[in-house]
């Protein structure tokens, strides 16, 4: 068992995101971090140390009522992904207390698609709603959300239902920057307290070991429902650890990011 679990009330590892407050960034983080309606930890780790493509934020509404989290993927480094951090960020700012997150996944895509396929980027953007007590899920070419409901065992696949959308219509749900049209649709689902989302970069099912196997879905969904009961502090060190021993060398093959929520 990792230190952090073996000492879950460790003050440092925790922080509490005041209402209208958004944490995050592209920086390497191991945190946990509270709202009012969720309970996340988080895990990023860029493959060459320091700032990586991957970006996470984490927001609270005005009066709390509404805590959204996004995970983005951008293909390139540098530049390419320090604007779409900022871009996001201030999306998130501006819908803070809008539960619809296609509308920052619209506005990053047309910021992102003037700067081309450099920016190029999946990400998948949560917001849970105390009010009404559901999940607002949409994404842009994005790894499947996964969802353990409390008191089971197992997790699977949120998919979207696309309900909304035409089956007919063109560019729906692609990576930011491919198309400036492309659709973006949106799933709600209930949700009660002790449920819990995972949501994660593809740094964490590509990852290979040394025969070029890939971490995959299968062993993923295999480490979460071994430790479903567990506090996310420990469910979250559980995967990366596995991620450790499967790559045999450390997390060096590509950035990786996860983030680990729980319906407080």
């Amino acid at each position: 068992m990792s230190k952090e679990c073996s000492q879950p009330g460790n003050p440092a590892a925790k922080r509490a995101l005041v209402c209208s407050g958004i944490w995050g960034g592209i920086r390497d983080a191991d945190q946990n971090v509270n709202t009012d309606g969720l309970a996340a930890s988080v895990f990023s780790s860029s493959c060459d140390g320091g700032k990586g493509g991957d970006i996470y934020y984490i927001g609270a509404c005005k009066g709390c009522k509404l805590t959204r989290m996004a995970v983005a993927d951008v293909v390139g480094h540098g530049q390419a992904v320090s604007d779409v951090s900022e871009y996001m960020y201030d999306s998130l700012k501006a819908h803070i207390c809008d539960p619809d997150s296609r509308k920052i996944l619209s506005e990053l895509n047309q910021v992102a698609s003037k700067q081309g396929l450099n920016a190029m980027t999946t990400a998948a953007v949560v917001a849970y709603s105390g009010v009404s007590d559901e999940v607002f899920l949409s994404q842009a070419g994005h790894p499947p959300i996964l969802l353990n409901r409390k008191g089971r065992s197992s997790w699977s696949a949120v998919g979207l239902d696309g309900s909304s959308v035409e089956p007919r219509e063109p560019n729906v749900g692609l990576p930011l920057a491919v198309a400036p049209e492309t659709v973006y649709q949106q799933q709600v689902i209930p949700i009660t307290s002790g449920d819990r989302l995972f949501v994660y970069t593809d740094g964490v099912t590509e990852a290979p070991n040394r025969l070029g196997e890939l971490f995959g879905t299968r062993r993923l969904t295999a480490v979460l429902d071994a430790n479903a009961g567990a506090p996310l502090p420990c469910l979250k060190s559980a995967v990366v650890e596995a991620l450790r021993e499967h790559t045999g060398n450390g997390l060096t093959h590509d950035d990786v990011t996860l983030i680990a929520m729980e319906v407080r």
